[in-house]
């Protein structure tokens, strides 16, 4: 990073530590890595923000959300009144290893307010189901495409068993 650069993160530094005195200790420790050229430090200026994820990485999340969707309002149609099934509720995605794809999920529902239906009437829902899921949604949504949205009893298994 040139000093030029450098010169105008160090401003803006300058500016967030007098914006924001609650965070002003650590916008101060990052305009000092800045001002002594402390390169290994830049990295961590950076530390919050993630790589994110790609036009196709979110339609693919939105199919699975999308395919939840189905299995919920099918289920709803097919049992009125019955409380859902805790195995047919979408789990949501790893914290660990899937966590992009986590904080999609979570930015969507809950930032966006759609798919509001896959809360499940949770205030805060996480979305994090402590184990790796996308392998096993992919297999449901080679299932799940061959069906129409609305669903019987034997596709809901069928996509639920893939």
């Amino acid at each position: 990073m040139d000093k030029l650069k450098r010169y105008e993160l160090i401003n803006q530094l300058l500016i967030l530590e007098k914006l924001y005195p609650e965070e002003s200790v650590y916008y101060a420790r990052n305009r000092k890595a800045l001002e002594n050229g402390y390169e290994l430090h830049y990295s961590w200026l950076t530390e919050n923000i993630s790589d994110g994820l790609s036009e196709e990485e979110c339609k693919e999340v939105l199919d699975i959300l999308d395919m939840y969707r189905s299995i919920t309002f099918s289920w709803q149609r097919l049992h009125e009144g019955e409380e859902l099934p805790e195995k047919l509720k979408f789990r949501g995605f790893d914290g660990n290893h899937e966590t992009a794809l986590m904080s999609y999920v979570q930015y969507f529902v809950i930032d966006l307010e759609r798919f509001d239906e896959l809360t499940y009437g949770k205030e805060h829902p996480y979305f994090n189901s402590h184990c790796p899921m996308l392998d096993k949604y992919r297999k449901m949504l080679s299932v799940w495409k061959k069906y129409d949205f609305d669903l019987t009893e034997d596709q809901i298994a069928s996509v639920m068993e893939a």
